[in-house]
């Protein structure tokens, strides 16, 4: 786009350059100067694109021999308590995209984890997360439609989903359950993830509460086991004992 800052239209090439295979992986890219000459940049910008490719986990810098291709995908840290902020910030950097948005009959599970009926209609969001142009996981979100009037495509789509409904819907979500379990995936997984049968999957259940412990919505995720490593803060409850005030 002729709006986009330099270095994000040379990001956007070299990013495709990678993702096509043109550059392989393992293999150094170009050196700085033949770059700027190809591009017809300076060498912070240059340097800006790099920075972001490398972000991405796409690229990795190699003190005295130059820029390479990532031989093999970074491992990303998602922060259970801390996503939303992570996104916000740029420290995790995804894609997401919205692959279904629809009414569906709750089955026992999903009424379940929210309180209603078996086969009330709920409203269900699929969407595919990728980190560095690779699959990082996929999610069903399941909202009861009194709760999911305002969730627009944009605000289902966006990885600031938590945000943006709140602040839509005028809800607030004080705390959440966590379930979390290792399965393998099934077909439709493994040609979302693009992954092989025996790669496991790390599997969240999140019930999201309000300060009157009322189920707002049910989010289930699955995270490639071979990308993902799961990670939280867990407050602790302060109790009085025999032995004085402890956390637990």
């Amino acid at each position: 786009m002729e709006n986009e800052p330099l270095y994000r239209q040379v990001y956007d090439q070299l990013r495709q350059r990678i993702l096509s295979g043109a550059y392989r992986r393992g293999v150094a890219l170009p050196s700085e100067p033949r770059l700027c000459e190809e591009f017809g940049v300076s060498r912070i910008t240059i340097r800006r694109a790099m920075h972001e490719l490398a972000l991405d986990g796409l690229v990795e810098r190699r003190q005295g021999l130059g820029n390479f291709v990532r031989s093999t995908p970074q491992n990303v840290v998602i922060g259970l308590s801390s996503f939303t902020s992570d996104v916000a910030a740029g420290n995790l950097r995804l894609v997401r995209t919205l692959l279904a948005d629809e009414l569906i009959p709750a089955n026992e599970q999903v009424a379940a984890k929210l309180g209603v009926q078996s086969g009330s209609m709920v409203r269900h969001l699929v969407r595919l997360d990728d980190e560095g142009g690779m699959p990082l996981s996929v999610d069903e979100a399941f909202i009861p439609p009194a709760f999911a009037a305002a969730i627009t495509a944009e605000v289902a789509g966006s990885p600031l989903f938590m945000h943006l409904w709140q602040t839509a819907s005028k809800i607030r979500l004080t705390h959440t359950f966590y379930e979390i379990a290792v399965r393998m995936p099934d077909p439709v997984d493994c040609e979302l993830l693009q992954i092989a049968p025996e790669v496991p999957l790390l599997v969240t259940g999140e019930t999201l509460l309000d300060a009157r412990n009322r189920p707002l919505g049910w989010i289930l995720t699955r995270y490639r086991g071979d990308r993902c490593h799961l990670a939280g803060t867990v407050k602790l409850v302060q109790r009085a004992t025999k032995q004085g005030t402890v956390g637990e």
